[in-house]
């Protein structure tokens, strides 16, 4: 009998019987005697139990970078979720120094978690291209990065990745637009020095313009930096000066709020004369009006490998592998 074994007999999560187990006090007192009076019933005892053996449950570290980023924050909720349910503790860290040298922020990584205190690590967003195959030999613990901008990888697999197709559906993004006859684009990106995976996205904006002979529209690339009062001034102000334009291709769901203000306020109508069309597929974009057509990322999907993956890493069940996932093309009324 394990510990797993006890919490299907008591219902709850292994996560919980661990905390039982180690005297946990956020584990209230009526589910404490529940587990309790199941592991007396059963004449359970942890292998090793004793002062040396207390052990806390396995942890996995997760870092998030971006903590801007709507989707990153629904990748990292259901991850701790599927976690906890599985007995992990989870320890969640943020960072948002996109700026700051990247292989700088590797050697940040490797002296911050050590063999000891974690058993698995996930990193969401941030770019480590310029990290060499030695310093990923160094990483402590199984390793995935979601969504990181990450070398080719050659030779030894040293830690897993997860991604979203990122160019090549940024480029079927604008390719829509053009080929519903839109010629006069305006493209709402985060910065033309970002160096995160939505810099895959800038690029494949401007090849899809350019190899459509649609060069003119490089000079209405709008930078947002991800804040709604940047991109309503920055569309209120471009729909203005070029009253011409027919088509929105935004880089990312989360200013779509204010880039629908803006048309309004610069009299046009989203949906009919101006259309709209976005990448990450955040629910909240069915319910604005228009709704908004979108190439969503299959976030539970990612989710669930990524949470099979990490645990097979650490029990050693499953090989680091690469990953990519294909977004869907969520047409509504906006497209």
């Amino acid at each position: 009998m394990n510990i797993r074994d006890i919490a299907r007999l008591a219902d709850v999560t292994p996560g919980t019987v661990s905390k039982v187990l180690n005297n946990y006090p956020d584990v209230g007192e009526a589910t404490r005697q529940h587990v309790l009076k199941i592991i007396a019933e059963n004449q359970y005892e942890p292998k090793g139990r004793g002062k040396k053996a207390e052990a806390l449950p396995p942890r996995i570290g997760m870092v998030v970078e971006s903590v801007y980023n709507p989707f990153y924050s629904e990748v990292e909720d259901s991850l701790s979720i599927h976690l906890h349910n599985a007995g992990y503790t989870l320890i969640s860290f943020h960072d948002n120094f996109f700026a700051q040298n990247k292989r700088e922020k590797f050697a940040e990584l490797l002296t911050g978690f050590q063999p000891e205190k974690l058993n698995g690590l996930i990193y969401i967003g941030g770019n480590f291209e310029e990290v060499t195959p030695e310093e990923f030999s160094q990483l402590p613990c199984p390793t995935i990065f979601v969504n990181t901008m990450l070398p080719y990888p050659t030779g030894k697999l040293l830690y897993s990745s997860v991604q979203v197709s990122q160019f090549a559906t940024a480029y079927a993004q604008m390719e829509r637009l053009i080929g519903q006859g839109h010629r006069d684009i305006c493209t709402i990106i985060s910065s033309n020095i970002d160096t995160s995976v939505y810099s895959l996205r800038y690029r494949a904006y401007r090849a899809a313009l350019s190899q459509n002979g649609l060069e003119k529209n490089l000079a209405a690339f709008l930078e947002t930096d991800y804040q709604f009062d940047k991109a309503y001034g920055a569309v209120l102000a471009h729909f203005r000066a070029h009253p011409e334009t027919t088509a929105v291709c935004s880089g990312m769901d989360i200013v779509v709020p204010a880039v629908l203000r803006a048309l309004h306020d610069a009299g046009r109508i989203p949906g009919k004369d101006v259309n709209i069309l976005s990448f990450d597929g955040l629910p909240a974009l069915k319910y604005c009006i228009p709704s908004i057509s979108t190439y969503e990322q299959p976030t539970q999907d990612i989710v669930r490998f990524v949470f099979h993956l990490i645990d097979g890493l650490i029990n050693k069940t499953q090989n680091h592998q690469h990953i990519t996932f294909q977004p869907l093309f969520k047409q509504r009324e906006s497209c």
